[in-house]
Protein backbone atom coordinates (compact mmCIF):
# COMPACT_ATOMS: atom_id res chain seq x y z
CA UNK A 1 0.00 0.00 0.00
CA UNK A 2 1.13 3.74 -1.04
CA UNK A 3 0.65 6.81 1.01
CA UNK A 4 -2.31 8.76 -1.10
CA UNK A 5 -1.33 12.10 -2.54
CA UNK A 6 -2.39 14.23 -4.94
CA UNK A 7 -0.68 14.92 -8.42
CA UNK A 8 0.50 18.13 -6.81
CA UNK A 9 2.50 16.11 -3.75
CA UNK A 10 0.67 17.07 -0.93
CA UNK A 11 -1.06 13.99 1.24
CA UNK A 12 -4.42 13.40 1.14
CA UNK A 13 -7.07 11.08 2.58
CA UNK A 14 -8.73 7.34 0.76
CA UNK A 15 -12.34 9.14 1.20
CA UNK A 16 -11.36 12.63 -0.71
CA UNK A 17 -12.99 14.18 -3.31
CA UNK A 18 -10.67 16.90 -3.96
CA UNK A 19 -7.40 18.23 -3.11
CA UNK A 20 -7.26 20.69 -0.47
CA UNK A 21 -4.79 22.36 -1.50
CA UNK A 22 -4.53 22.57 -5.40
CA UNK A 23 -7.91 21.51 -5.85
CA UNK A 24 -7.77 18.98 -8.18
CA UNK A 25 -10.34 16.39 -8.46
CA UNK A 26 -9.73 13.08 -6.80
CA UNK A 27 -10.56 9.60 -7.39
CA UNK A 28 -10.28 6.18 -6.28
CA UNK A 29 -8.88 3.69 -8.89
CA UNK A 30 -9.99 -0.05 -7.72
CA UNK A 31 -7.74 -1.22 -10.25
CA UNK A 32 -5.11 0.27 -9.53
CA UNK A 33 -5.43 0.87 -5.75
CA UNK A 34 -4.51 4.18 -5.98
CA UNK A 35 -6.16 7.22 -5.32
CA UNK A 36 -6.42 9.26 -9.28
CA UNK A 37 -5.83 12.86 -9.72
CA UNK A 38 -6.71 14.98 -12.46
CA UNK A 39 -3.75 16.41 -14.74
CA UNK A 40 -5.29 20.10 -14.28
CA UNK A 41 -7.67 21.61 -12.45
CA UNK A 42 -10.97 20.90 -14.52
CA UNK A 43 -9.80 18.65 -16.95
CA UNK A 44 -12.14 15.80 -15.54
CA UNK A 45 -11.92 12.05 -14.25
CA UNK A 46 -14.67 9.03 -15.28
CA UNK A 47 -15.97 9.09 -11.68
CA UNK A 48 -19.15 7.28 -10.39
CA UNK A 49 -22.37 8.31 -11.23
CA UNK A 50 -23.19 8.60 -7.16
CA UNK A 51 -20.10 11.06 -6.42
CA UNK A 52 -22.33 13.92 -6.50
CA UNK A 53 -25.58 12.49 -5.01
CA UNK A 54 -26.04 11.32 -1.00
CA UNK A 55 -23.50 8.15 -1.32
CA UNK A 56 -20.52 10.67 -1.94
CA UNK A 57 -18.91 8.18 -4.02
CA UNK A 58 -14.94 9.45 -4.98
CA UNK A 59 -14.55 5.87 -6.84
CA UNK A 60 -13.68 6.12 -10.61
CA UNK A 61 -16.58 4.29 -13.10
CA UNK A 62 -16.53 1.13 -13.88
CA UNK A 63 -16.12 0.84 -17.67
CA UNK A 64 -18.30 -2.19 -17.74
CA UNK A 65 -21.43 -0.68 -16.07
CA UNK A 66 -23.92 0.78 -17.92
CA UNK A 67 -25.13 3.19 -15.13
CA UNK A 68 -21.82 4.72 -15.17
CA UNK A 69 -21.37 3.38 -10.92
CA UNK A 70 -17.95 2.03 -9.52
CA UNK A 71 -17.35 -1.45 -8.81
CA UNK A 72 -18.62 -0.84 -5.26
CA UNK A 73 -21.64 1.03 -5.80
CA UNK A 74 -22.65 -1.72 -8.42
CA UNK A 75 -23.00 -4.44 -5.48
CA UNK A 76 -25.85 -2.08 -3.94
CA UNK A 77 -29.07 -3.50 -4.82
CA UNK A 78 -31.16 -1.80 -2.27
CA UNK A 79 -30.45 1.03 -0.39
CA UNK A 80 -32.17 2.95 2.49
CA UNK A 81 -35.49 4.99 1.43
CA UNK A 82 -33.75 8.52 0.50
CA UNK A 83 -37.23 10.61 0.36
CA UNK A 84 -36.56 10.20 4.59
CA UNK A 85 -33.53 13.47 4.67
CA UNK A 86 -31.77 11.00 7.81
CA UNK A 87 -31.11 8.21 5.32
CA UNK A 88 -28.71 9.95 2.77
CA UNK A 89 -26.13 10.31 5.82
CA UNK A 90 -27.16 6.93 6.51
CA UNK A 91 -26.47 5.75 3.12
CA UNK A 92 -23.04 7.85 2.90
CA UNK A 93 -21.35 5.92 5.96
CA UNK A 94 -22.87 2.75 4.89
CA UNK A 95 -20.93 3.02 1.63
CA UNK A 96 -17.72 4.32 3.11
CA UNK A 97 -17.58 1.34 5.00
CA UNK A 98 -18.40 -0.98 2.11
CA UNK A 99 -15.71 0.80 -0.25
CA UNK A 100 -13.01 0.35 2.10
CA UNK A 101 -14.29 -3.60 2.30
CA UNK A 102 -13.72 -3.57 -1.05
CA UNK A 103 -10.47 -2.33 -0.73
CA UNK A 104 -9.40 -4.85 1.67
CA UNK A 105 -10.56 -7.68 -0.90
CA UNK A 106 -9.22 -5.77 -4.01
CA UNK A 107 -5.81 -6.16 -1.86
CA UNK A 108 -6.10 -9.57 -1.09
CA UNK A 109 -6.77 -10.09 -4.82
CA UNK A 110 -9.94 -12.30 -4.11
CA UNK A 111 -13.06 -11.75 -6.68
CA UNK A 112 -16.06 -9.53 -6.30
CA UNK A 113 -18.18 -10.57 -8.54
CA UNK A 114 -21.18 -8.34 -8.28
CA UNK A 115 -23.36 -11.31 -9.85
CA UNK A 116 -22.21 -13.30 -6.64
CA UNK A 117 -21.99 -10.83 -4.48
CA UNK A 118 -24.26 -7.90 -3.27
CA UNK A 119 -25.09 -5.34 -0.62
CA UNK A 120 -28.71 -4.47 0.92
CA UNK A 121 -29.11 -1.85 3.38
CA UNK A 122 -32.58 -1.72 4.60
CA UNK A 123 -35.22 -0.11 7.68
CA UNK A 124 -37.56 -1.86 10.07
CA UNK A 125 -40.26 -0.78 11.67
CA UNK A 126 -38.12 0.41 14.79
CA UNK A 127 -36.90 3.49 12.68
CA UNK A 128 -39.36 3.70 10.32
CA UNK A 129 -42.80 2.89 10.69
CA UNK A 130 -43.30 3.27 6.47
CA UNK A 131 -41.52 -0.10 5.88
CA UNK A 132 -42.46 -3.50 5.57
CA UNK A 133 -40.09 -4.81 7.60
CA UNK A 134 -41.00 -5.52 11.41
CA UNK A 135 -37.08 -6.94 12.34
CA UNK A 136 -33.70 -6.38 9.55
CA UNK A 137 -31.07 -8.57 10.98
CA UNK A 138 -27.64 -7.77 10.15
CA UNK A 139 -26.34 -10.93 8.13
CA UNK A 140 -25.42 -12.67 5.55
CA UNK A 141 -27.31 -15.66 2.55
CA UNK A 142 -25.86 -16.70 -0.23
CA UNK A 143 -23.55 -14.04 -1.39
CA UNK A 144 -26.41 -11.01 -0.20
CA UNK A 145 -24.81 -9.25 2.39
CA UNK A 146 -27.87 -7.46 4.44
CA UNK A 147 -27.00 -4.50 7.14
CA UNK A 148 -29.79 -2.44 9.27
CA UNK A 149 -29.42 0.95 8.07
CA UNK A 150 -30.08 1.89 11.46
CA UNK A 151 -26.57 0.68 12.05
CA UNK A 152 -25.09 3.81 10.44
CA UNK A 153 -26.67 6.07 13.40
CA UNK A 154 -24.56 6.23 16.38
CA UNK A 155 -27.28 6.19 19.38
CA UNK A 156 -28.40 2.86 17.99
CA UNK A 157 -25.57 0.92 17.60
CA UNK A 158 -24.41 1.78 20.84
CA UNK A 159 -27.91 0.51 21.89
CA UNK A 160 -27.26 -2.89 20.31
CA UNK A 161 -23.61 -3.02 21.32
CA UNK A 162 -24.67 -2.81 25.25
CA UNK A 163 -27.87 -4.93 24.60
CA UNK A 164 -25.61 -7.36 23.06
CA UNK A 165 -22.78 -7.05 25.62
CA UNK A 166 -19.80 -5.85 22.40
CA UNK A 167 -16.57 -4.18 23.69
CA UNK A 168 -16.87 -3.04 19.49
CA UNK A 169 -19.30 -2.25 17.18
CA UNK A 170 -19.28 -0.23 13.91
CA UNK A 171 -20.37 -0.46 10.70
CA UNK A 172 -17.25 -1.59 9.04
CA UNK A 173 -16.82 -4.13 11.66
CA UNK A 174 -20.11 -5.42 10.34
CA UNK A 175 -18.99 -5.58 6.60
CA UNK A 176 -15.54 -7.63 7.29
CA UNK A 177 -17.32 -9.60 9.52
CA UNK A 178 -20.55 -10.57 6.96
CA UNK A 179 -17.98 -10.83 3.73
CA UNK A 180 -16.17 -13.76 6.16
CA UNK A 181 -19.75 -15.54 5.84
CA UNK A 182 -19.26 -15.46 1.61
CA UNK A 183 -15.53 -15.59 1.16
CA UNK A 184 -15.79 -19.40 3.40
CA UNK A 185 -16.50 -21.36 0.83
CA UNK A 186 -14.51 -19.15 -2.04
CA UNK A 187 -11.08 -19.06 -0.22
CA UNK A 188 -11.50 -22.97 1.12
CA UNK A 189 -11.98 -26.15 -1.05
CA UNK A 190 -13.43 -29.30 0.75
CA UNK A 191 -9.51 -30.45 1.88
CA UNK A 192 -10.23 -26.84 3.42
CA UNK A 193 -13.37 -27.06 5.14
CA UNK A 194 -12.21 -30.05 6.73
CA UNK A 195 -9.36 -28.61 8.75
CA UNK A 196 -11.73 -25.40 9.13
CA UNK A 197 -13.97 -27.83 11.01
CA UNK A 198 -11.06 -29.19 13.12
CA UNK A 199 -10.06 -25.50 13.92
CA UNK A 200 -13.50 -24.06 14.41
CA UNK A 201 -16.08 -26.85 14.91
CA UNK A 202 -18.47 -28.15 11.76
CA UNK A 203 -20.08 -25.51 9.94
CA UNK A 204 -23.20 -27.44 8.94
CA UNK A 205 -24.51 -27.93 12.59
CA UNK A 206 -28.02 -26.40 12.52
CA UNK A 207 -27.45 -22.42 12.58
CA UNK A 208 -30.92 -21.86 14.17
CA UNK A 209 -30.29 -24.22 17.23
CA UNK A 210 -27.10 -23.17 18.28
CA UNK A 211 -27.87 -19.16 17.76
CA UNK A 212 -30.92 -19.90 20.39
CA UNK A 213 -28.43 -22.09 22.65
CA UNK A 214 -26.18 -18.86 22.25
CA UNK A 215 -28.76 -16.23 23.40
CA UNK A 216 -30.48 -18.51 26.39
CA UNK A 217 -27.82 -19.71 28.03
CA UNK A 218 -24.71 -17.21 26.78
CA UNK A 219 -21.04 -18.13 26.44
CA UNK A 220 -18.78 -20.68 28.06
CA UNK A 221 -17.47 -19.33 31.09
CA UNK A 222 -13.69 -19.64 29.76
CA UNK A 223 -14.48 -18.20 26.23
CA UNK A 224 -11.73 -16.12 26.57
CA UNK A 225 -9.54 -18.58 26.63
CA UNK A 226 -10.40 -20.03 22.92
CA UNK A 227 -12.58 -17.20 20.97
CA UNK A 228 -12.21 -13.89 20.03
CA UNK A 229 -15.44 -12.41 20.97
CA UNK A 230 -18.17 -14.31 23.27
CA UNK A 231 -20.47 -14.17 19.68
CA UNK A 232 -17.85 -15.91 18.19
CA UNK A 233 -18.82 -19.10 20.53
CA UNK A 234 -22.14 -19.01 19.05
CA UNK A 235 -21.53 -21.06 16.30
CA UNK A 236 -18.17 -22.39 13.75
CA UNK A 237 -19.57 -20.40 11.27
CA UNK A 238 -19.92 -16.98 13.51
CA UNK A 239 -16.47 -17.96 15.01
CA UNK A 240 -14.98 -18.10 11.41
CA UNK A 241 -16.49 -14.84 10.47
CA UNK A 242 -15.38 -12.92 13.55
CA UNK A 243 -11.78 -14.66 12.85
CA UNK A 244 -12.11 -13.22 9.35
CA UNK A 245 -12.76 -9.77 10.46
CA UNK A 246 -10.35 -9.33 12.63
CA UNK A 247 -7.70 -10.76 10.09
CA UNK A 248 -8.90 -7.66 7.63
CA UNK A 249 -8.70 -5.60 10.51
CA UNK A 250 -5.33 -6.32 11.07
CA UNK A 251 -4.09 -6.29 7.75
CA UNK A 252 -5.21 -3.00 7.40
CA UNK A 253 -4.22 -1.28 10.48
CA UNK A 254 -0.45 -2.29 9.82
CA UNK A 255 -0.89 -1.62 6.57
CA UNK A 256 -1.94 1.87 8.20
CA UNK A 257 0.98 1.94 10.25
CA UNK A 258 3.46 1.34 7.80
CA UNK A 259 2.47 4.16 5.34
CA UNK A 260 2.42 6.77 8.36
CA UNK A 261 5.52 5.76 9.75
CA UNK A 262 4.34 3.90 12.55
CA UNK A 263 5.74 0.73 12.00
CA UNK A 264 8.57 -0.45 9.05
CA UNK A 265 9.11 -3.26 7.18
CA UNK A 266 5.78 -4.94 8.37
CA UNK A 267 5.61 -8.55 7.93
CA UNK A 268 2.24 -10.13 8.04
CA UNK A 269 3.74 -13.73 8.26
CA UNK A 270 4.75 -12.01 11.64
CA UNK A 271 1.67 -10.38 12.33
CA UNK A 272 0.94 -11.15 16.10
CA UNK A 273 3.90 -9.37 17.71
CA UNK A 274 3.65 -6.39 14.99
CA UNK A 275 -0.45 -5.78 15.76
CA UNK A 276 -0.14 -6.36 19.74
CA UNK A 277 2.88 -3.84 19.92
CA UNK A 278 1.37 -1.55 17.69
CA UNK A 279 -2.49 -1.95 19.47
CA UNK A 280 -0.94 -1.95 23.24
CA UNK A 281 0.61 1.48 22.18
CA UNK A 282 -2.64 2.79 20.56
CA UNK A 283 -4.56 1.58 23.67
CA UNK A 284 -2.83 3.60 25.91
CA UNK A 285 -2.87 6.59 23.87
CA UNK A 286 -6.79 6.19 23.97
CA UNK A 287 -7.13 5.72 27.65
CA UNK A 288 -4.12 8.60 28.27
CA UNK A 289 -7.23 11.09 26.68
CA UNK A 290 -9.92 9.49 28.98
CA UNK A 291 -11.54 7.00 26.01
CA UNK A 292 -12.18 3.52 25.26
CA UNK A 293 -9.58 1.12 24.08
CA UNK A 294 -9.03 1.19 19.98
CA UNK A 295 -8.58 -2.26 19.64
CA UNK A 296 -10.42 -4.01 23.02
CA UNK A 297 -9.74 -7.97 22.19
CA UNK A 298 -6.96 -10.50 23.46
CA UNK A 299 -4.93 -12.23 21.19
CA UNK A 300 -3.88 -14.84 22.39
CA UNK A 301 -1.89 -18.30 20.81
CA UNK A 302 -5.41 -20.45 20.38
CA UNK A 303 -7.19 -17.09 18.44
CA UNK A 304 -3.47 -16.18 16.76
CA UNK A 305 -4.10 -19.82 15.16
CA UNK A 306 -7.70 -19.22 13.87
CA UNK A 307 -6.44 -16.06 12.21
CA UNK A 308 -3.23 -17.76 10.68
CA UNK A 309 -5.24 -20.41 9.08
CA UNK A 310 -7.46 -17.52 7.31
CA UNK A 311 -4.51 -16.25 6.33
CA UNK A 312 -2.77 -19.39 4.69
CA UNK A 313 -6.34 -20.43 3.12
CA UNK A 314 -6.24 -16.71 1.63
CA UNK A 315 -2.61 -17.27 0.50
CA UNK A 316 -3.22 -21.23 -0.89
CA UNK A 317 -6.00 -19.80 -2.64
CA UNK A 318 -4.38 -17.11 -4.31
CA UNK A 319 -1.93 -19.67 -5.40
CA UNK A 320 -4.69 -21.86 -7.06
CA UNK A 321 -6.14 -18.64 -8.79
CA UNK A 322 -2.16 -18.27 -10.12
CA UNK A 323 -2.05 -21.82 -11.33
CA UNK A 324 -5.10 -22.03 -13.30
CA UNK A 325 -4.79 -18.69 -14.84
CA UNK A 326 -1.10 -19.34 -16.19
Amino acid sequence: MQPFACRCGRPVYFDNHRCNYCDRQLAFNPERLYLESEDEVGSGLAVCANRNGPSRCNWLADPTSEKGLCRSCRLSKIIPMLSKPKNRDRWRKLELAKRRLIVDLLRLRLPVDPNKLSFVFKEDRRTNANVNDDHVTTGHADGVITINAAEADDDFRETMREQMNEPYRTVLGHVRHESGHYYFNVVLDEEGRARAREIFGDERQNYEQALQNHYQNGPPEDWTERYISAYACAHPSEDWAECWAHYLHIRAVLAAAEVFGFKTGVDINNWQSEFIDLVVSLNEIMRSLGLSDAYPFVLNRPIAQKIEFIHSAVMNYRESQAVNQA
